[in-house]
């Protein structure tokens, strides 16, 4: 299945995915300057299993998700197409009441964007016609069921218990599947051995589990509307980077101009490995870098960062053959984020909420 390429192209794409709360909540750049989650590691079927071994948790402190009286109302079109009030109420009641009143329009945000998202991948498939055939989804379920079968903590359970139980249905886990074996098929059809072993020469920091530590002055445009308010955020992070190259010690500018918490210790964001922590243009800024470069000033979608990296750990001996399927996978997402950014494009997006 196509590992990576339906979870993380905006927060849901079916009934199935795992969906933690997590993926929401605030996080703080000292952490993780991120968007949701982006590694799914499992195909359909693992992601089934997962699912079924998570139990549901559910917090008592947290204020019930609210929802629309109006079901029906009209959220977005996407290409003509509607996303109705109800699709979103469906997402957010697999929440429980883990979903505080703060969270509640962040996480709706989100799921409508994902919505979005996956209504764009279906036109794509269907206009493409590249939907699989009725037996090579069964034949995916079927799979599923036998990984439900093999749980001991399930027993006795049918696989439509399992996805009820998660607020989901054997039609969400068919489009699931539709879409992960359509997108597999169309990114990869033109993927040999060659350009897999390619990319994996020059991506082996992301496999040999090396890690760098690295410090980094955040401004934060996440909020900026304007494009003079952007430019003085860049003229911030300029004049943060020349008082660095001035002699300035990285720990004071980071704690006079940054916006992120880790300013508090100079920058200070710890160790991280080149992919799943950090936005992909910080990690890639990041792992360019020697022990005490500083980078140019770089755009991630937290706003403007400069990067200091501190330290390698440099990772093990891995090799091609062991690990070539998720090389595989890696640059099928890569592929998947490319497609979306285009058809998102393309796209006739009418947000109305």
């Amino acid at each position: 299945m196509l590992r990576g390429c339906v979870k993380p192209l905006g927060i849901i794409l079916g009934g199935i995915l795992c969906l933690h709360l997590s993926a929401f909540a605030a996080e703080t750049d000292a952490q993780k300057p991120s968007s949701p989650p982006k590694k799914a590691k499992a195909e359909v079927k693992s992601e089934a299993k997962a699912v079924a071994n998570e139990p549901k948790q559910k917090d008592a402190t947290a204020a019930p998700v609210k929802k629309e009286d109006d079901s029906n109302k009209i959220l977005a079109t996407v290409n003509g197409e509607n996303i109705n009030q109800k699709d979103v109420n469906l997402m957010l009641s697999r929440f429980g009441n883990q979903i505080s009143e703060e969270q509640l329009p962040a996480v709706t945000k989100q799921i409508l964007d994902g919505l979005i998202t996956q209504k764009l991948i279906m036109q794509f498939i269907k206009e493409n016609k590249i939907e699989p055939a009725k037996a090579t989804i069964d034949t995916e379920l079927n799979k599923v069921r036998e990984e439900i079968k093999s749980n001991p903590s399930l027993a006795n359970q049918t696989l439509e218990q399992v996805l009820e139980s998660h607020g989901s249905s054997i039609d969400d886990l068919k489009k699931d599947i539709t879409i992960s074996l359509s997108l597999e098929k169309y990114l990869g059809k033109e993927l040999d051995d060659q350009k897999l072993k390619a990319y994996f020469e020059q991506n082996k920091a992301a496999y040999d589990e090396t890690e760098v530590k690295a410090s980094h002055v955040l401004v934060d445009t996440r909020t900026m509307k304007t494009d003079e308010e952007l430019a003085q955020a860049k003229d911030k992070i300029n004049k943060a980077k020349a008082d660095v190259v001035a002699g300035k010690d990285f720990a004071d500018i980071a704690k006079q101009y940054s916006d992120c918490p880790s300013k508090e210790k100079g920058g200070d964001l710890g160790f991280f490995k080149r992919k799943g922590q950090m936005v992909e243009p910080f990690a890639a800024a990041a792992f360019a870098l020697k022990i005490g470069q500083i980078s140019d000033p770089i755009k991630t979608n937290f706003g403007y960062h400069i990067i200091k990296v501190t330290e390698i750990k440099q990772g093990k001996d891995v090799k091609f053959d062991d690990i070539k399927q998720n090389v595989k996978q890696d640059i099928l997402q890569e592929k998947a984020q490319v497609l979306i950014s285009q058809l998102r494009q393309k796209a006739k997006i009418d947000i109305k909420a």
